[in-house]
């Protein structure tokens, strides 16, 4: 009798002998002598080769390779890849590699530098080695060179934010042929004085322990090589108190008062500047007093102040919210006094200094004045001085003087002086008043 079916899913059965008996109408014959013995197993055979065999990488003695598995395994698992090469110019194939490749890349090294090689990969199963794939082109060992690129993945982060104290830690991933110089730098800062740097030939990191509000601003990461280079730039924000407001400048000195400007902080403390803190002092006297405790803005009018030979001190103050910065003083101390400006008035509204006007109406100059202190003004027709009547007016403000004469005459006409003075000076100003048909107001 035949062997029994063998099982489903079994590649092969134990080896048994067999023998044959005919049959017919008649009955069964005799049977056959028995034959050798057979054993019952799948077809196999070696696998196809690799589809698609290409190089990854070279140097100067080595090329990587990388290849997908073949389409058909021959029947039974692959165990590994055998790969072979050859100098171009040569032609003879040796195995490269010692004990089968497991995994679907190699990296080929000892090689000879600037040499041109090829390279075939080929597939083993239980059967034996198969096809091989070869790459396509000659090979040749040499550095292969690409522009240095900035790893970034999902979690990176251009901002960092540390409280004072704290540790900064920076990280950055790089690529390039050959491997980049990197470089870490702050502006007007010397990083080797603070920072831990370390670098390797794929990262770099950089490391502040103990950071303070000097720590903050803008840290650049920069890799370079023959191929080029890219810079990547990190913000870093200490939260801390502010460092103290720009220098102060003094605007607006006037009797008992005086005009305070400032520039907010270089460094803000990684947060927002509230407001400002304004003292002052007299400089024969140790303790400030404060005059304001909340400024919002970067100008500030204080007040009160003695004049004469009292000398005062000014010095400003900012907040955030980790608190109050050291004090900015003033380069110099202030004498609170009347500024000296000598008085001067302004004709370029009167064309050639001459007015028109017709007896019985009324004519007005107005012209603007200035100095400081606020300069006396007199007003003369020629010789007279000038009073205010009921056909005269003299109006004058510290910035302004006007002359009013109603149902004006022929008397009226003439030269008009119009005299300033103040403890800086006297200045006299000449004015023509001619009569004719026209109406000048």
């Amino acid at each position: 009798p035949l062997p029994p079916t063998p099982p489903k899913g079994r590649a092969e059965l134990d080896a048994r002998p067999a023998s044959i008996m005919a049959e017919n109408a008649a009955g069964v014959g005799p049977p056959s002598a028995v034959s050798r013995l057979i054993k019952c197993r799948e077809p196999v055979n070696p696998p196809s080769a690799p589809t698609v065999v290409k190089v990854t990488d070279t140097s100067k003695t080595s090329v990587s390779l990388e290849w997908t598995t073949p389409v058909f395994d021959g029947g039974m698992e692959i165990i590994g890849y055998v790969i072979e090469m050859c100098k171009a110019d040569l032609g003879e194939w040796h195995k490269v590699n010692a004990e089968t490749c497991i995994a679907t890349k190699y990296t080929v090294t000892d090689l000879e530098a600037g040499e041109h090689y090829k390279f075939r990969v080929s597939a083993v199963n239980g059967a034996g080695k198969g096809e091989s794939c070869e790459v396509p082109a000659t090979i040749q060992a040499t550095d292969r060179l690409s522009s240095p690129e900035i790893d970034i993945d999902a979690n990176f982060k251009q901002t960092h934010i540390v409280r004072a104290g704290a540790t900064i830690r920076l990280f950055i991933a790089f690529l390039g042929k050959p491997v980049p110089t990197a470089t870490w730098s702050k502006a007007d800062s010397d990083l080797s004085l603070r920072a831990d740097i370390h670098i390797t030939d794929s990262f770099s990191t950089l490391t502040v322990e103990n950071c303070n509000r000097n720590d903050a601003g803008k840290y650049v990461f920069t890799v370079e090589n023959v191929s080029g280079s890219k810079s990547i730039a990190f913000t870093v924000k200490v939260l801390d108190t502010p460092g103290p407001p720009g220098p102060i400048t003094f605007k607006d000195v006037t009797r008992g008062s005086i005009t305070l400007m400032w520039d907010a902080p270089v460094l803000d403390g990684g947060a927002r500047i509230h407001h400002y803190i304004v003292e002052k002092r007299e400089a024969s006297r140790r303790s400030w007093q404060v005059v304001s405790s909340k400024c919002t803005r970067q100008i500030f009018k204080v007040t009160d102040l003695a004049e004469g030979n009292n000398e005062y001190e000014f010095r400003v103050k900012a907040k955030n919210d980790a608190g109050y910065s050291e004090p900015r003083e003033a380069f110099s101390s202030v004498i609170i006094k009347e500024p000296q400006i000598e008085p001067t008035a302004d004709l370029s509204g009167i064309t050639r200094q001459l007015i028109t006007c017709k007896a019985g109406s009324t004519f007005t100059i107005d012209i603007p004045i200035s100095g400081r202190p606020a300069p006396k003004v007199t007003w003369k027709l020629e010789e007279m001085r000038l009073k205010e009547t009921d056909r005269v007016t003299i109006k004058t403000t510290k910035d302004r003087t006007t002359l009013i004469v109603k149902d004006s005459m022929r008397g009226d006409s003439g030269k008009y002086y119009l005299t300033l003075e103040n403890t800086a000076g006297v200045k006299t100003f000449v004015l023509f008043c001619f009569f004719n048909s026209v109406t000048h107001n």
